[in-house]
């Protein structure tokens, strides 16, 4: 398992760095790939790297709790097993409902996480200016906001 996760990120580094000078993209297909395949992967490849590093500490600390849940349900199973405790089955039907929970939390930031790394490889080189501005209408004295967007 372990020389295919390698060998798809060898393969997405080749094809990301063997783009001609006058093509800068990034493909889509590809940052789905390393998302699904390393948490903030494709936002990584995608040079988003403070969504990167977002998406892969959220997706790390879920799994983790997802799997310390686990854990203490099934300790809790194995004593109710053992000494037929009803405290024992109330703590593993709580965590239990706790796993479940935390499951679809994961599989919706991962679905998320891909979603995002796809628009980021899609918007790459995408340039905009935003401006913002605050002041006082010239004609009615207002307080007024002004938001600007130029599109390059």
């Amino acid at each position: 398992m372990k020389k295919v996760i390698v060998f798809l990120l060898l393969l997405m580094f080749t094809m990301s760095t063997s783009a001609n000078a006058r093509e800068l993209k990034k493909h889509p297909g590809w940052a789905i790939v390393a998302t699904a395949i390393l948490p903030g992967g494709g936002q990584f490849y995608a040079e988003n790297y403070a969504r990167g590093i977002f998406f892969a500490i959220l997706q790390i600390s879920l799994t983790s709790m997802t799997v310390y849940e686990k854990i203490q349900a099934m300790d809790y199973q194995y004593l109710y097993n053992q000494n037929g405790n009803q405290e024992s089955w109330i703590q593993y039907n709580k965590h239990r409902g706790r796993v479940k929970n935390l499951l679809w939390w994961d599989a919706g930031i991962w679905f998320l996480s891909c979603a995002d790394a796809f628009t980021d490889a899609h918007f790459y080189e995408f340039n905009e200016d935003v401006g913002i501005s605050m002041g006082l209408s010239k004609k009615t004295g207002i307080p007024q906001v002004e938001i600007k967007i130029k599109f390059k």
